[in-house]
């Protein structure tokens, strides 16, 4: 329960969950006089059209990405580890009567990465880890749609490690430990590079050492036309996934949660 408050805290308090929770209680009246619901109002819709720009949203993206960029190149991957841990976000699992097979997303080359470490002999064996929050039971986890993709790249069914629970980085790195075992200890980490470094922070607190693989590069500072610099979805979407990253990070220092062992 503290893992689904905690991710709809962190929903509320990006763009668009500001913009739905101010204009609300503007509506409402919950500010008093109405000319300070007309400024909340107003600081509504501003912060939602900042945060579509797409300059903001390459800065705010960018910086994570540019921090996996280093955190990569000082941790160069060897030829060999235990294994290769490849992180759920990449794929939606199938549903039963609508979707018969996974759905890659913008993140899918988390998967596609993970597949061609193994077959590069990184490691002998692989973790894919991703559970859902969803309590649909029609609905299937991430991580058998992993395996049905790794399978489909003939990566050998014996080579993969399940892990179908997890719903939080948290859990992904305490759950990885448990089906790995004390005896290995040096992991590829496969993630998208703006989720890189809350991921090897708690990995590390999972006790492994951490070779970052990173993965769904977004922020590629390419010359735009002008109107590519206007508002738009896409942007907002970056900004959302920069914010709510940040926001992860501060509730793990906020909470003491990575001292204590907590749920993030």
């Amino acid at each position: 329960m503290a893992a689904e408050l905690t991710k709809y805290a962190i929903w509320l308090l990006s763009p668009l969950g500001l913009w739905i929770a101010l204009t609300a209680m503007a509506g409402l009246g919950l500010f008093g006089r109405r000319q300070w619901r007309a400024r909340i109002m107003v600081l509504a819709q501003l912060q939602l059209l900042a945060f579509s720009l797409p300059w903001v949203g390459d800065t705010l993206l960018g910086q994570l990405e540019d921090e996996a960029l280093v955190m990569e190149a000082n941790r160069p991957l060897p030829p060999n580890v235990d294994a290769i841990v490849v992180l759920g976000g990449g794929l939606e699992g199938r549903y039963d009567g609508v979707r018969a097979l996974p759905d890659l997303n913008d993140a899918g080359d988390r998967v596609w990465q993970g597949a061609r470490l193994y077959k590069q002999g990184v490691a002998p064996r692989m973790v894919l880890s991703g559970g859902l929050f969803q309590a649909d039971p029609r609905k299937e986890a991430e991580a058998p749609g992993m395996k049905m993709f790794m399978l489909d790249m003939d990566v050998p069914e014996n080579a993969l490690v399940i892990e179908g629970n997890s719903r939080t980085t948290f859990e992904n790195a305490l759950r990885t430990r448990e089906l790995l075992g004390e005896d290995s200890s040096n992991i590829a980490l496969v993630t998208s590079a703006f989720h890189m470094g809350r991921s090897v922070l708690w990995f590390e607190k999972a006790g492994f050492t951490v070779y970052p693989v990173r993965t769904d590069i977004r922020v590629l500072n390419e010359s735009r036309a002008f109107w590519e610099w206007l508002p738009k979805p896409q942007a907002l979407d970056e900004s959302t996934i920069a914010i709510k990253e940040y926001l992860g990070r501060l509730q793990l220092k906020v909470s003491g949660a990575y001292e204590t062992g907590g749920s993030q």
